[in-house]
């Protein structure tokens, strides 16, 4: 049996800890910035012949309505 004294047991216990936890941040820091990024490119649609908002996932400036088939504008804030 290999012989570890508790300082190096200890040591390398928090090592794998530290690890772990820097290793769910990095996964999760770029798994959000991949949602928001998908999400901020995506673009809000009004028809004003029927009344239904929709969203395109494209940066155009004019889409169908997916009801009536209308072309409508891109809302703007």
């Amino acid at each position: 049996m290999i012989g570890l004294n508790v300082e190096l047991f200890f040591l390398l216990y928090l090592g794998m800890g530290f690890l772990l936890i820097f290793g769910l941040w990095f996964y999760y820091e770029r798994r959000d910035g991949r949602l928001y990024e998908s999400r901020r490119s995506r673009v809000i649609f009004h028809c004003i012949k029927c009344g239904q908002i929709y969203m395109g996932p494209d940066h155009r400036e004019e889409r169908d309505c997916p009801q009536c088939g209308f072309t409508n504008g891109r809302l703007r804030f």
